[in-house]
Protein backbone atom coordinates (compact mmCIF):
# COMPACT_ATOMS: atom_id res chain seq x y z
CA UNK A 1 0.00 0.00 0.00
CA UNK A 2 1.56 3.14 -1.15
CA UNK A 3 -0.14 5.37 2.05
CA UNK A 4 1.66 2.87 4.22
CA UNK A 5 5.07 3.19 2.86
CA UNK A 6 4.80 7.22 2.79
CA UNK A 7 3.80 6.82 6.37
CA UNK A 8 7.00 5.11 7.23
CA UNK A 9 8.64 7.46 4.91
CA UNK A 10 7.00 10.62 6.93
CA UNK A 11 7.65 8.82 10.53
CA UNK A 12 11.70 8.58 9.36
CA UNK A 13 11.86 11.91 8.24
CA UNK A 14 10.09 13.37 11.44
CA UNK A 15 12.41 11.04 14.09
CA UNK A 16 15.11 12.80 11.96
CA UNK A 17 14.73 16.20 12.55
CA UNK A 18 13.55 15.72 16.19
CA UNK A 19 16.44 13.20 16.92
CA UNK A 20 19.05 14.77 14.84
CA UNK A 21 20.41 11.40 12.89
CA UNK A 22 19.07 9.72 10.46
CA UNK A 23 16.99 6.00 10.56
CA UNK A 24 17.40 4.26 6.89
CA UNK A 25 16.87 1.10 8.12
CA UNK A 26 13.58 1.26 10.11
CA UNK A 27 10.74 -0.86 9.24
CA UNK A 28 7.03 -1.43 10.13
CA UNK A 29 8.55 -3.77 12.55
CA UNK A 30 11.31 -1.79 13.96
CA UNK A 31 10.86 -1.51 17.94
CA UNK A 32 10.79 2.11 18.83
CA UNK A 33 13.21 1.87 22.26
CA UNK A 34 15.12 -0.21 19.81
CA UNK A 35 15.91 2.97 17.44
CA UNK A 36 16.58 4.98 20.81
CA UNK A 37 14.24 6.67 20.65
CA UNK A 38 12.73 8.01 24.07
CA UNK A 39 9.09 8.60 25.18
CA UNK A 40 9.84 12.49 24.92
CA UNK A 41 11.06 12.23 21.32
CA UNK A 42 8.63 10.24 20.66
CA UNK A 43 6.16 12.44 21.92
CA UNK A 44 7.21 14.83 19.72
CA UNK A 45 7.37 12.72 16.64
CA UNK A 46 3.55 12.00 17.39
CA UNK A 47 2.80 15.83 17.54
CA UNK A 48 4.64 16.38 14.56
CA UNK A 49 3.04 13.86 12.28
CA UNK A 50 -0.67 15.07 13.91
CA UNK A 51 0.24 18.14 12.46
CA UNK A 52 1.14 17.51 9.29
CA UNK A 53 -1.16 14.82 8.82
CA UNK A 54 -4.41 16.60 10.81
CA UNK A 55 -5.11 13.66 13.24
CA UNK A 56 -5.34 13.08 16.48
CA UNK A 57 -4.41 10.61 18.83
CA UNK A 58 -4.90 10.53 22.01
CA UNK A 59 -2.63 10.36 24.83
CA UNK A 60 -3.97 6.83 26.11
CA UNK A 61 -3.10 5.11 22.71
CA UNK A 62 0.65 6.20 22.57
CA UNK A 63 1.23 3.87 25.52
CA UNK A 64 -0.05 1.16 23.28
CA UNK A 65 2.91 1.71 20.64
CA UNK A 66 5.78 -0.39 20.59
CA UNK A 67 6.52 -0.69 16.98
CA UNK A 68 7.14 1.51 14.23
CA UNK A 69 3.89 -0.20 12.41
CA UNK A 70 2.18 0.39 15.82
CA UNK A 71 2.05 3.85 15.08
CA UNK A 72 1.89 3.99 11.24
CA UNK A 73 -1.39 1.52 12.46
CA UNK A 74 -3.00 4.23 14.76
CA UNK A 75 -2.33 7.31 12.16
CA UNK A 76 -3.98 4.74 9.52
CA UNK A 77 -6.83 4.41 11.66
CA UNK A 78 -7.31 7.96 12.15
CA UNK A 79 -7.18 9.33 8.87
CA UNK A 80 -10.06 6.66 7.43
Amino acid sequence: MTQNRDLLELFKSVAARVDKREFPNVTRKSVITDLGIDSLSMMQIVGEMESELGVLIPDEDLVELVTVGDLVSKVEQRLS
